[in-house]
C-alpha cells in the first residue's frame, strides 16, 4: 500500500489490524484448549503463524510510514506522536501474540497426559516447519483416504459376488424344488401301479400268476442279452 493511502485511511487500517489482532487471540485461545487433548493442531499452527507474520508485515510497512523521517509535514507533531503510540502498542501486541504461541506450542510438544503419544516427535520431524508437517500430514490423510478407496471396493466386490451366489443357489433350489416334485409325482404313479397290480394278481388264478412270472423272466432274460 503506498504511504498517502496509509496517510488517507489510517483510521481504518488500524482498526483492521487491531481487529485482526483480537482474532489472533481467539484462535489462541482455542489452540490452547486443543493442546491438552489428542486433537491435531497442525493446520490451526500454519494458520496462526501466517497472521502472525502478515500482522507483523502490515506493522513494520505503518511503523515506516509514520516514522519522523517519512511522516508528511502537514501531520501535527501531536497526531504524530498519537499515531506512532497506536502503532507501538499494535507492535507490542503482535510480539506478545507471537510469544504465547510459542509458549504454547512448546507445551504442546512437552505434554505427557494419556493418548498423546502422537505429540512425541521423531529427530527428523523436528527439523521440519508447521507447513512441512502439515503437508506431511495431508499427504498420509491422502494415502489413508487411498486404502479406504481400496476397501470400499473390496467391500462393493464381495457384495456383488454374495448376491450372485445367492441367485445361484435360489436357482439350485427352484431346480431341486421341481425335482422333487417330478419324484413325488413318480412315486404316487408307482404306488397307483402297484395297487391296481395287486387287485389284478388277486383275481387270477395260480396258473396266471405262473404264466406272468414266466413271461417276466423271459422278458428279464432277453433284456439282459440285449445288453
Amino acid at each position: 500500500m503506498s504511504s498517502n493511502a496509509i496517510y488517507l485511511e489510517y483510521n481504518a487500517i488500524i482498526a483492521e489490524k487491531e481487529e485482526k489482532l483480537k482474532n489472533l487471540h481467539k484462535k489462541l485461545s482455542n489452540y490452547k484448549d486443543k493442546v491438552g487433548t489428542n486433537t491435531n493442531t497442525i493446520a490451526l499452527e500454519v494458520e496462526i503463524e501466517k497472521e502472525i507474520n502478515s500482522l507483523k508485515e502490515d506493522q513494520r510497512e505503518l511503523d515506516n510510514a509514520y516514522s519522523n523521517k517519512n511522516a508528511p509535514s502537514q501531520i501535527s507533531t501531536n497526531e504524530l506522536d498519537k499515531r506512532q503510540k497506536q502503532i507501538k502498542k499494535l507492535e507490542i501486541g503482535i510480539n506478545d501474540a507471537e510469544k504465547s504461541y510459542n509458549e504454547i506450542k512448546d507445551q504442546k510438544y512437552e505434554f505427557k497426559g494419556p493418548n498423546m503419544d502422537n505429540y512425541q516427535l521423531s529427530d527428523d520431524m523436528k527439523n521440519m516447519s508447521n507447513a512441512e508437517l502439515y503437508q506431511q500430514q495431508q499427504l498420509k490423510l491422502k494415502d489413508q483416504d487411498q486404502q479406504l478407496d481400496d476397501i470400499f471396493l473390496d467391500v462393493k466386490k464381495g457384495r456383488v459376488l454374495a448376491k450372485e451366489a445367492g441367485n445361484i443357489m435360489d436357482e439350485q433350489t427352484k431346480q431341486l424344488d421341481e425335482l422333487q416334485d417330478d419324484i413325488d409325482r413318480l412315486d404316487s404313479k408307482l404306488k397307483r401301479g402297484a395297487k391296481r397290480f395287486q387287485n389284478y394278481v388277486a383275481k387270477k388264478s395260480g396258473c396266471c400268476i405262473v404264466v406272468i412270472l414266466i413271461i417276466e423272466l423271459i422278458a428279464g432274460f432277453l433284456f439282459v442279452l440285449l445288453l
